[in-house]
């Protein structure tokens, strides 16, 4: 009897063999089968994208006089990055004058105009080949943002968002619907700059359109293994190109028509700040006239570079280390920031002298009111063009005049809005007040490479971002020479040394004051010691010498080499909403309003301020409502890397301040995260 097992046919070492090399075969055919697949999958989806972009820049046309999407204005300058992607009018969004021109703008907030306007999602803007680029996400900057058609980019890295480079859109070669048909408008990114995945490849001196399989793939993108590109003609069609010159005279779409032969032409250039520490600047290379095609797209910063975020709304109630106050003679609350703006206090003025006409009662916060009383600010120590203040009753068209004078005195600002005004009484009282002030410095200072230091009061060491002058700078560094040491005190441990600066002498009218001094009993005690060191620094004999940052020397009286005099300070960026709530709910005691049972229903101030390598720009206002109940031996070092004070004034002897700030920690400093 035979069982089944025994009529099972056994495999030889032969036969296993054979099998083997036949499996091997199979995978050797259909490896690259499947490779190509994919990578043919690739180009489809890219190409879909182009087309569906190309029928959405057709409809923009439409919508914008034959314009196609341009950001900014046309004689914007070229940005890697947006003053704002998150802004609430393009004028801030792009930096724009108040006539519409000027400003600076990307290529990807060009694209993003199709988001806005057309519908176009943004995953629609990545290939799938394009390594390293991915579909900008509402979760990535946070809900409170909003919606995507609120932004005027991808983000605050949109680079990083955007597959595809896009004829220059500024200048005089910008390309409308009357274009001619055959030139290229978008394709996939230009292989000679930067991309979030690779490096730029280097142009080489020999560049033969006509040449080899290997010079021919030289010169085409990245993302298709360079097999070709995808490209979007002005005609709508697109086409996968196997070589980069596929424009009108077979014009390579990557370059810029030269002197020379103009098939090559020459990469677009870009430039970095001394030494690569200051932020990728954009040099002039546009198309050489209306034939021109020339596609590019925004620079992405190189491994190493930090990039400052967006500052997000935050409520002083979710800061446990930052304290903001109505007046400078307020205590100093122990191991915190304190900020003090001249807003508030100007509406409190306003709603002094000019509603109630007296100083102002206000029942169980007596303390604070006279204060404020007492403080009044004076408009001596401010221009005219910088703020705007206006009290009156709702009744008499209040709202209708601060939203307007605003709108003519600061046309790039959003209207001031006044939530739950309409169920208010017409009795109801507004005091408002705006100010905005943007200190730009003359020349950029570096962004620090490393990780900065910053040690609170308490002792908590924290890593963040700064910008610096540069340690072997020379008499040529316009950076350190804007500096002004406006006192120095030197002590034997270097963390107790005393100093002021004047980060730019050139900046008018105003001026941005760094001290690092020893804390007072309070915020307008601590200022008045920085001046009154200041004052008496004038007198050292060797002060003419001392106020400028020293540079390198070759060699001093031991013939030892001296580094420069150095000079670093943290980055800050905040936007802050406060209640003083000490305030509100509280009853007005002046006759006839305590008879008629007006209270303060809201005391609030907005302060939103940034520090950085470029300047200082600060903008704040306030709101006060009250309605009825019916309705040197050694090289300094000028690090700003533990407690210091921040003052912003007119550059005059015997000015007061209007903005304050006691840096205490580093709540409201950004983090330092090396971008890997």
């Amino acid at each position: 009897m035979i069982s089944k097992r025994d009529k099972v046919k056994k495999f030889s070492p032969i036969d296993a063999l054979v099998v083997l090399l036949v499996c091997l075969f199979v995978i050797a055919i259909i490896g690259p089968a499947a490779q190509f697949s994919r990578f043919d999958e690739y180009r489809i989806e890219c190409a879909t994208n182009l087309s569906y972009i190309g029928r959405a820049m057709l409809i923009y046309a439409n919508d914008y006089e034959d314009e196609l999407p341009r950001s900014g204005s046309r004689n914007s300058i070229w940005s890697p990055t947006i003053p704002s992607w998150n802004a609430f009018n393009r004028f801030m969004a792009y930096g724009l004058l108040p006539d519409g021109s000027g400003g600076s703008a990307s290529i990807s907030s060009c694209f993003y105009l199709l988001v806005k306007y057309a519908e176009v999602t943004p995953r629609t803007f990545v290939c799938p080949g394009d390594v390293g680029t991915t579909e900008f996400l509402l979760s990535e900057v946070g809900a409170d943002f909003g919606e995507l058609i609120n932004f005027w980019d991808f983000g605050p890295e949109a680079a990083k968002h955007c597959s595809y480079a896009y004829h220059m859109p500024f200048g005089l070669y910008a390309l409308s619907t009357s274009s001619e048909p055959g030139m290229a408008v978008a394709a996939d990114r230009n292989p000679f700059q930067d991309s979030p995945a690779t490096e730029a490849k280097m142009f080489p001196g020999i560049f033969i359109p006509d040449g080899g399989r290997e010079a021919v793939k030289y010169g085409n993108a990245i993302a298709h293994e360079e097999e070709g590109q995808n490209v979007l003609f002005l005609d709508l069609h697109v086409a996968f190109e196997n070589r980069s010159f596929c424009g009108i005279l077979d014009d390579n779409i990557y370059t810029y028509w030269d002197d020379g032969d103009i098939r090559i032409g020459r990469p677009p250039t870009f430039e970095s700040g001394p030494r690569g520490r200051s932020s990728v600047v954009l040099s002039g290379s546009e198309p050489q006239d209306r034939l021109d095609s020339l596609l590019v797209h925004d620079p992405v910063p190189s491994e190493g570079t930090t990039i400052t975020k967006e500052p997000q709304a935050i409520d002083s109630n979710d800061l446990k280390q930052t304290s903001i106050i109505a007046t400078l003679d307020s205590p100093f609350p122990k191991y915190h920031n304190i900020i003090w703006c001249s807003t508030f206090q100007m509406a409190w003025d306003v709603l002094k002298n000019y509603i109630i006409g007296e100083p102002v009662e206000v029942i169980a916060a007596e303390e604070l009111a006279g204060s404020l009383n007492a403080a009044e600010f004076s408009d001596k120590d401010i221009e005219g063009e910088s703020y705007f203040v206006a009290a009156g009753l709702l009744g008499e068209g209040i709202i209708e005049e601060i939203q307007d004078e605003m709108a003519q005195l600061f046309p790039s600002e959003p209207a001031p809005v006044f939530d739950g005004i309409d169920e208010l009484s017409l009795e109801t009282i507004i005091a408002y007040s705006y100010l905005n002030a943007d200190i730009e410095f003359e020349y950029p200072f570096y962004i620090s490479d490393n990780e900065f230091e910053f040690q609170s009061s308490d002792g908590t060491i924290s890593e963040i971002t700064s910008f610096c002058t540069l340690s072997d700078a020379d008499n040529s560094d316009m950076v350190r020479e804007q500096v002004d040491v406006l006192y120095y005190k030197q002590d034997e441990q270097t963390d107790q040394s005393e100093f002021a600066v004047d980060l730019c002498t050139y900046t008018n009218p105003y001026q941005a004051v760094l001290a690092c001094v020893p804390q007072q009993k309070s915020l307008g005690k601590t200022v008045d010691y920085a001046e009154q060191k200041i004052s008496e620094f004038t007198q050292h004999p060797d002060y003419g010498q001392m106020r400028k940052l020293r540079p390198a020397t070759v060699g001093g009286r031991t013939g030892a080499p001296q580094p420069a005099e150095t000079l670093a300070v943290p980055d800050m960026l905040y936007k802050l909403t406060h209640h003083f709530a000490e305030l509100e709910g509280k009853a007005i005691g002046n006759q006839p309003w305590i008879d008629q049972g007006y209270y303060i229903r809201k005391a609030m101030q907005m302060i939103d301020f940034s520090l950085s390598r470029t300047g200082v720009v600060l903008k704040s206002d306030a709101t006060i409502i009250i309605p009825p109940l019916s309705s040197v031996t050694e090289p300094r070092r000028f690090d700003f890397n533990r407690p210091f004070l921040i003052y912003i004034k007119k550059r005059e002897p015997a000015a007061s301040p209007f903005f304050v700030m006691w840096v205490d920690n580093a709540e409201l400093m950004q983090e330092f995260i090396l971008d890997n």
